[in-house]
């Protein structure tokens, strides 16, 4: 599982959004690998695979998973979407429940692009007991893709002055919080963002299963920071790359202690609102309901499938069940992220899509500030972020065709036979 963490109350705003000038890039203006790191193709079946964990995915029959719908919009200029692409990327769905490697009961896949006009497909069932079948505005948790969510808010503290990338922990944060961790005078903001801290993760197997087995617990930000502590550095600060949820854990503390608002708080009113993603919610600790059509997120404990609906605070600025959103709103984040419309200046998106080299299952090869570089075999890249914990999740651009794929699965999959079809066909005509 994925991420996750503290903290207060929701974003109830009583800040009214602020106004920002916008700055729009390119939308292929992504800035190459740090240190001339090549893409490498990569075996079909671990393309996006996550860590296995004790806790595995939940097991559904294939013909319960059989079936589809789609919906289709045109590009600006009216054009039809692709009846045949659209054929594709459907048969890539319904295959890909098939799969036998593949256990969620259902998914969505959704693309866009302003050449191609947007489409979005569902296959299975969002719901096993009663049998409900996957719909394509089905709320779903998001899982890690938070991170580019507070990294964007982090950002923008910098932007105003309010925080340094360069400022070490003892700067930002409470003695009580940087005193638990080695060589924190040595960590900068700059490295909790990209993951190269040297701080360990606090996550595990053992971890995703206690948390499986009490989903009602609400956990406590000191719990996540006390896992993490116990253990030795993973590298000296800086001289490595290591996946932990850690960092997005203390980055929220980072938040919160430079706004004086939580980090939920922040996010909505910078991010959220702006935007009008109307169908994302950062529920509160303690807030376990979904209203609305929803997709049920599936694991297998003890040799039983179980619905699974973790507490949000086993989530928070690291991911886990923090984000509750839909492919839509993913996708018409990304593409204003990487369109400048989040930033007050065009160098600071340059910052966040400066990816230094990393290295990590699914093709992993670059890591910016809160944002991931992975490489496909044929040449084809995406960069966007990965999302775990009981769904499986992605937001992404794929280059060189520039089209926004969203998409989410049911249960904690390797994508994999979803999403190599899906950017075969997308590829295929340099769409």
């Amino acid at each position: 599982m994925a991420g996750r963490c503290l903290t207060d109350r929701t974003a109830e705003s009583a800040d009214a959004g602020r106004t920002e000038k916008e700055t729009r890039m390119p939308d292929d203006a992504l800035a190459p690998v740090a240190g001339g790191a090549t893409s490498r193709a990569v075996d079909r079946r671990t393309l996006l695979v996550g860590a296995a964990g004790t806790v595995a995915a939940a097991a559904v029959s294939a013909p319960a998973r059989a079936g589809g719908r789609a919906t289709s919009v045109a590009g600006p200029s009216g054009r039809r979407f692709d009846p045949r692409l659209a054929r594709q990327l459907q048969r890539a769905l319904d295959n890909a429940l098939r799969d036998p490697s593949v256990h969620a009961p259902g998914a969505i896949l959704h693309v866009q692009s302003p050449k191609l006009g947007a489409w979005t497909g569902v296959a299975g069932l969002g719901r096993v007991a009663p049998a409900t079948p996957m719909r394509p505005g089905d709320l779903f948790r998001a899982g890690s893709i938070v991170k580019p969510f507070v990294s964007v808010v982090v950002l923008q503290l910098t932007e105003s002055g309010r925080l340094s990338l360069d400022a070490r922990m003892p700067e930002v944060l409470p003695a009580n919080v940087s005193g638990r961790f080695a060589n924190a005078a040595d960590i900068t903001v700059r490295m909790l963002l990209g993951h190269r801290a040297g701080i360990p993760d606090w996550d595990s197997p053992a971890l995703d299963e206690q948390v499986a087995r009490h989903q009602a617990k609400v956990w406590r930000v000191g719990e996540f920071l006390d896992l993490a502590a116990a253990k030795p550095p993973v590298f000296a600060p800086g001289t490595s790359f290591s996946y932990s949820n850690t960092d997005y854990t203390l980055l929220s503390l980072v938040v919160e202690q430079i706004t004086g608002h939580s980090w939920r708080h922040e996010v909505a009113r910078r991010v959220l609102r702006p935007l009008r993603l109307a169908h994302t919610h950062l529920p509160a600790p303690g807030r376990r309901s979904l209203k609305g059509p929803h997709a049920h997120g599936y694991v297998e404990l003890d040799g039983k499938a179980i619905d699974v609906n973790l507490d949000p605070s086993f989530a928070g600025a690291a991911g886990g069940y923090a984000l509750v959103t839909t492919v839509h709103d993913l996708a018409r984040f990304l593409d204003a992220l990487l369109k400048g419309r989040l930033f007050r200046h065009g160098t600071t998106l340059k910052q966040m899509l400066t990816l230094a080299p990393a290295q990590g299952e699914g093709g992993l090869v670059g890591y910016g500030l809160g944002i991931e570089r992975r490489a496909l075999p044929g040449g084809a890249e995406l960069v966007g972020h990965l999302g775990g914990a009981v769904y499986r999740s992605y937001v992404g651009r794929l280059h060189p065709t520039n089209v926004t794929i969203a998409f989410a699965m049911t249960a904690e999959d390797d994508p994999t036979p979803l999403l190599l079809p899906a950017v075969k066909a997308l590829t295929g005509t340099r769409r």
